[in-house]
């Protein structure tokens, strides 16, 4: 079959062309995870691990845990993907102070999306964070990196923008006494309805 020029040149430029359905998702790590101690506060940090500019397709990608499952939403990202992070968090968390704007929330029926007990948490069939009980710190302050070390949480998103978040645990003692002062006053409701009745 003979080709001609204007064929050859149509297929030359399409070569070119940015192409989102052929844009790559693959080379995205589990970078970071978090999480509070009831797990209602929670992120997973993605990083684009190869230098890669054209990563684009993170959008499309399933985000897992050994209990919970949700597609990651939103359009294509914008190049260059080289080396940038990828923040997906809970609600709670990103209405916390200090707390940089998640890319990707995690939708309210998948909280806690891992667990604090042990887990796998894993992005796509590309990459996986697996770790037991006792290695994700819940103290409020620390996160699990992937290289297995723990520190101070350094949550970033997309635009990188960086913050870091304090989630102070309730005091033992504190939720004592407001459980005692709850009882106090309903036990003091009831007695004046039956003064009155």
């Amino acid at each position: 079959m003979k080709s001609s020029p204007a064929l050859a040149i149509v297929a030359g430029t399409l070569l070119f062309l940015p192409s989102v359905a052929g844009a790559g998702a693959h080379t995205w790590d589990v970078n970071e995870l978090f999480s509070n101690a009831d797990g209602t506060i929670q992120f997973v940090e993605l990083l684009e691990a190869n230098g890669t500019a054209n990563e684009l397709g993170l959008p499309n990608v399933m985000l897992m845990s050994s209990t919970q499952t949700f597609r990651i939403g939103g359009g294509p990202l914008v190049a260059p993907t080289s080396n940038k992070f990828f923040l997906i968090a809970t609600a709670e968390f990103a209405a916390l102070e200090g707390a940089p704007t998640p890319d990707a929330i995690i939708p309210a029926g998948n909280v806690s999306f891992f667990s604090i007990d042990g887990d796998t948490v894993s992005y796509g069939p590309y990459d996986s964070l697996v770790f037991s009980m006792g290695e994700l710190p819940i103290n409020g302050i620390d996160s699990l990196n992937a290289d297995g070390s723990m520190g101070m949480n350094s949550p970033t998103n997309y635009s990188g923008e960086m913050g870091t978040v304090d989630v102070p645990e309730p005091d033992a003692a504190l939720l004592a006494w407001a459980a005692i002062v709850t009882l106090v006053s309903i036990r003091q409701t009831a007695d004046r309805g039956k003064i009155r009745g």
